[in-house]
């Protein structure tokens, strides 16, 4: 019995690593090229089902493509809008591979380990790490399940187990709530639908008894997802929840139904079920296929209903939220003018965020997840400004150059910015000088920003002469408090005049950047009017 414990809780363990590697090497790879061609493939939710439904016949497991799903939503690269649909045709992709072939994931999972492996070890630049990394995450992902499946197999031969299959054999009640029990334990759903064929081609139980053991056995992995969705977050537990509930959903509809079918003597799943002289496996497999339907429909229907109600329940995090870009998008590149204007919108978002990091300084707390988010937003920045010269070359070039060259500035001002949390946290907290210091830094530098942010979202001429006066001033005036501090630190509190050091420097820094960018908005004269735009 250890053993068989010690064997779930490494697949448990291997799953989410490979949830986790295969997100964050997507993250790395990722780009507007990649993620345009995830949108070609996924553009709507057909499109997006189709290719769930091949995922799941390849996989032969829907919970393995829901969670590689989820990895591919929290690396950006497809949208919760694109991943419901691909959730959703896994399901159906099971059902299908099992009229045609029994693929061995676990030899899939094996070569993956070890090709990814050689990659990772082999390769030290360009793509090839990542990609091997992101092969080594899925084949980690479907081993792990491999390995639960396979170390809870004994427990099949185990008497209770059979015992509770002959229980479920008088009532179909029975046999939903032991399908449903047994499968959330074994993890696996063939082997219980397998048991259940077997009973009923012995003439143990009839083929109702079965379809509940199919129900069952599909509530039973969705309690499954529930549990391991409850360590995520934001929109990857709003996926991983979506699944769950949409199998919940097409088991009350299907339950209910046999009910009816059963005691009302009315013509309805069983009966479509059995009515093709197919065997009883292949039909149990058209039952695995039929037993979404009531979801897709409800689904591939109403796409946006479904979508605002989970993420009412389930909103995506603040992290992710702020993380990701607001206004540009791989679509706006078609034209460079509009491009450059949501780029513009997106740099004034991101040096919002910068505030975060004086008011973390202000509770003597480290930068945390801004610097995370702004960071991130950044790249994306970046990378949407190098593609759109790959793709519009020579087409206003110059305002190009000139955001391009704003963002170099914003990217070090942020670097600047997040310095004076780290530094001025190893601070004393009972000593009134110090104290004194890290007042005079964050509200000197916090008093000036916001000016500055009140003249970029104003963008008149007398405003930015201001703020440009104010920056050379306030430069100044930190090299007059740096040599203050210092000359009252004790001359062997070495730990403490380097962080004096370290923030009035950064401050010093900070205002030289903000003097540049100033003069820069001040130049252009474009934000307020791409604000209205906008």
């Amino acid at each position: 019995m250890v053993e068989v414990l010690g064997g779930i809780l490494g697949g448990v363990g291997l799953l989410f690593f490979g949830m986790w590697l295969l997100s964050e090497n997507l993250k790395a790879v990722v780009g507007p090229r990649l993620r345009m061609l995830a949108s070609k493939l996924a553009d709507n939710r057909f499109s997006g089902f189709a290719w769930g439904t091949l995922a799941g016949a390849i996989t032969q497991s829907s919970p393995a493509v829901t969670f590689i799903t989820i990895s591919m939503l929290r690396s950006g690269l497809i949208s919760a809008r694109q991943a419901y649909p691909i959730a959703l045709g896994a399901q159906m992709g099971v059902g299908l591979i099992l009229f045609i072939v029994t693929v061995d994931i676990r030899l899939a999972a094996m070569f993956g380990i070890g090709v990814g492996g050689v990659l990772i070890t082999r390769f030290s630049r360009g793509n090839y790490r990542e990609a091997g990394a992101m092969l080594f995450g899925v084949a980690a992902l479907l081993f792990g399940l491999v390995l639960i499946k396979e170390s809870a197999a004994p427990l099949s031969e185990q008497p209770w187990f059979r015992a509770g299959l002959d229980i479920s054999a008088g009532s179909i009640l029975l046999s939903f709530i032991v399908g449903a029990l047994l499968t959330f334990i074994v993890q696996a759903l063939v082997p219980v639908v397998a048991f259940g064929i077997g009973l009923a081609a012995a003439g143990l139980v009839g083929t109702e008894q079965v379809l509940m053991y199919v129900y069952g056995s599909y509530v039973g992995l969705a309690i499954s997802v529930m549990v391991v969705s409850y360590g995520l977050s934001g929109t990857a537990r709003q996926l991983g929840m979506f699944w769950a509930c949409q199998v919940i959903f097409s088991a009350a509809i299907l339950v209910t139904l046999l009910y009816v079918e059963v005691y009302g003597n009315v013509p309805l799943v069983k009966a479509l079920v059995t009515w093709p002289d197919i065997g009883l496996g292949p039909q149990m497999a058209l039952a695995v296929i039929i037993f979404g339907m009531p979801s897709r429909i409800v689904v591939l229907s109403a796409p946006d209903w479904t979508m605002r109600l989970f993420s009412r329940i389930w909103p995506a995090s603040i992290a992710e939220q702020q993380s990701r870009p607001q206004y540009i998008h791989d679509q706006a590149m078609d034209d460079v003018e509009t491009a450059l204007d949501l780029t513009h919108l997106e740099q004034r978002r991101v040096l919002g965020m910068f505030s975060g990091y004086l008011e973390q300084a202000r509770e003597g707390q480290p930068a945390g997840a801004i610097r995370e988010w702004a960071r991130e937003v950044n790249a994306r920045i970046d990378e949407f400004l190098d593609e759109l010269g790959r793709q519009r070359p020579g087409q206003s070039s110059e305002r190009r150059n000139q955001v391009l060259s704003r963002q170099k500035l914003i990217t070090w001002l942020e670097e600047q910015f997040s310095t004076i949390p780290e530094a001025l946290v190893g601070l004393p907290e009972d000593d009134l000088t110090l104290d004194a210091f890290r007042m005079s830094v964050v509200e000197g530098t916090d008093a000036a920003f916001l000016i500055f942010l009140d003249a970029l979202e104003e963008d008149d001429p007398d405003g930015w002469a201001f703020v440009e006066q104010l920056m050379g001033d306030r430069r100044v005036m930190m090299q007059d408090v740096r040599g203050r501090y210092l000359a009252l630190t004790p001359q062997d509190a070495g730990d403490q005049q380097r962080i004096i050091e370290e923030a009035t420097n950064a401050v010093e820094n900070i205002f030289f950047l903000l003097a540049q960018l100033t003069r820069d908005f001040k130049e252009s004269g474009s934000g307020a009017a791409v604000a209205d735009e906008a």
